[in-house]
C-alpha cells in the first residue's frame, strides 16, 4: 500500500497550486476553462485550483503565505498587494511592456519600484447618470448638480447616490466626488499631508449635494439603480449586464468635475502573484506568462462581466471594439476606467482607509462640519504615520541591538 502510495503521489514541481476569488460559479468555470487551456499546452503540469471567498478569503491567505508551504499562485485586489509584499516573490519587469500604460503601475511597490503582482483586470466605480438628465461628457460640475437637483422627487426617484456603512465602497463611491470637487485626499503620501484646505472647499461642495442624495449601502444604491429610481450615482461595470440599467442610463467616460480639477474615479483590479516561499516557482512564473495575454483576460472579462475589463494592451483596435461592442455604455465605462487614479499603495493603507470612511460617514450623515472632518482626518492619519514609522524602525532593529536597548547600553 505505501508503495502504491508513492506511485501515485504527485512530485511537487508538477503541481501549482492556485489561490483565486473567482468562486461564483460563473467566475469558477470561465477561469477553469482557461487553466484547461494551460495544462494543455504544459502536459506534465496540473493546477490545482483553491477557491476563496471575499468574506474570509484574505484572511486564509495570510496564514497560508506566513506558513512554510504556501500556495503557488495568490490572487490579489490591488489594494492589497503592499500588505502582502514581504511574502511576495519579486518579479522580472517583462510583464510591463504587455501590460496597458495606464495600468502598468498596479502591483509596484512604491518605495523601489519592484513588480510584486501582475495585474489581470480592471475596473473602477463608473458615473451612471439617467437618460433624463440630458447630460454627456462635456457636462460640468455646475451642470450635473442642477440636473439631479431637477430630477430629486422623493419617494418616486432621488438625485444622486453616495454610499456610507459598506466597508472598502465607501472610499470608491464618495472619494471621487470629492475629487471632482477640488479636494486632493489621498491623492498623495503622506496622507495626513492630503487633507489640506482644499479639502474643506469640496466637502463644501459635496454638502451642496446632500439635501438631494440619499446615502445608503451599495446594494440599496444599486436596487435603485436597477428601478431607474436615481439620477446619477457611481457603480460597477457589472450594473451594464441589467438590459433595464443599459436602457435607463448613460455612463460618461469621466465624472463632471469642477474648473481646475478632474473627474477621476478610483483604479482598481484584480492580481496574481507568486509566493516568495512557493515549491514550484518555474511552473508558477509559467502559469502567469500564459495569464499575461490580452485573449486570455478578454475571453474571461467576456464570460464575466462583473470582472471589468483586461489589465493588458489591446493587440489591434478590432481586439478591443470586439470586447466592447456589448453596448456603447461599456466604451465609455472603459474610457472612464482608463482614467481612473490609482491610490497610494501602502503597506497599511487598508487602516488609513477605515478612519477616512468612518469620518465621511460622520461628514454624510451631518454629524460633522467640513473644517472638522477635515481636522479630524489630518490628525487621525498623522497619528497612524506616526506609529507606522515606530513600528517599521522597531522591524529594523536587529536581535543583538533590541537586547542592548532594552538594558539601557
Amino acid at each position: 500500500m505505501a508503495l502504491l502510495a508513492a506511485c501515485s503521489s504527485e512530485p511537487s514541481q508538477r503541481v501549482v497550486r492556485v489561490w483565486h476569488f473567482w468562486s461564483e460559479p460563473a467566475q469558477e468555470r470561465a477561469f477553469r476553462a482557461l487553466i484547461t487551456g494551460f495544462e494543455r499546452q504544459h502536459g506534465e503540469v496540473r493546477v490545482e485550483l483553491v477557491p476563496l471567498q471575499w468574506s474570509d478569503g484574505k484572511a486564509k491567505l495570510q496564514i497560508a503565505l506566513a506558513s512554510s508551504n504556501p500556495p503557488d499562485v495568490v490572487h490579489l485586489g490591488a489594494e492589497w498587494v503592499a500588505e502582502f509584499a514581504p511574502a511576495l516573490l519579486p518579479l522580472d519587469r517583462r510583464f510591463d511592456g504587455l501590460l496597458d500604460s495606464a495600468f502598468a503601475p498596479i502591483g509596484i511597490r512604491t518605495d523601489d519600484s519592484v513588480r510584486l503582482a501582475v495585474p489581470w483586470t480592471v475596473n473602477a466605480r463608473v458615473l451612471f447618470v439617467h437618460r433624463s438628465l440630458g447630460i454627456d461628457s462635456t457636462a460640468t460640475w455646475e451642470e450635473l448638480v442642477a440636473r439631479v437637483r431637477a430630477f430629486h422627487a422623493p419617494v418616486e426617484r432621488v438625485g444622486l447616490g453616495l454610499c456610507t456603512s459598506d466597508p472598502h465602497n465607501v472610499l470608491k463611491r464618495v472619494l471621487p466626488w470629492i475629487w471632482a470637487a477640488g479636494g486632493h485626499l489621498l491623492s498623495a503620501v503622506p496622507l495626513s499631508v492630503s487633507a489640506d484646505s482644499t479639502l474643506d472647499d469640496a466637502l463644501e461642495h459635496v454638502r451642496e449635494l446632500l439635501p438631494f442624495a440619499v446615502v445608503e449601502q451599495s446594494r440599496q444604491l444599486d436596487a435603485r439603480l436597477r428601478r431607474g429610481q436615481i439620477g446619477a450615482v457611481l457603480s460597477g461595470v457589472w450594473m451594464l449586464a441589467d438590459s433595464a440599467v443599459r436602457s435607463a442610463y448613460a455612463v460618461l467616460p469621466a465624472i463632471p468635475h469642477r474648473a481646475g480639477s478632474r473627474g477621476e474615479s478610483i483604479l482598481s483590479g484584480d492580481c496574481f502573484a507568486i509566493a516568495r516561499r512557493a515549491a514550484n516557482r518555474g511552473n508558477a512564473l509559467a502559469l502567469l506568462d500564459y495569464l499575461a495575454a490580452w485573449n486570455q483576460s478578454a475571453r474571461f472579462c467576456q464570460a464575466v462581466p462583473d470582472a471589468g475589463f483586461p489589465a493588458f494592451r489591446p493587440p489591434s483596435k478590432q481586439a478591443l471594439d470586439s470586447l466592447l461592442v456589448r453596448a456603447p455604455q461599456w466604451r465609455a465605462a472603459y474610457a472612464q476606467t482608463r482614467n481612473a487614479r490609482l491610490l497610494p499603495a501602502l503597506p497599511w493603507f487598508l487602516d488609513a482607509e477605515q478612519i477616512v470612511e468612518a469620518q465621511l460617514a460622520e461628514f454624510l450623515y451631518g454629524r460633522q462640519r467640513p473644517q472638522e472632518t477635515r481636522a479630524v482626518l489630518s490628525r487621525q492619519l498623522a497619528k497612524l504615520e506616526g506609529a507606522r514609522a515606530v513600528a517599521t524602525h522597531q522591524e529594523s532593529i536587529t536581535p543583538y541591538q533590541s537586547a542592548h536597548a532594552a538594558d539601557g547600553r
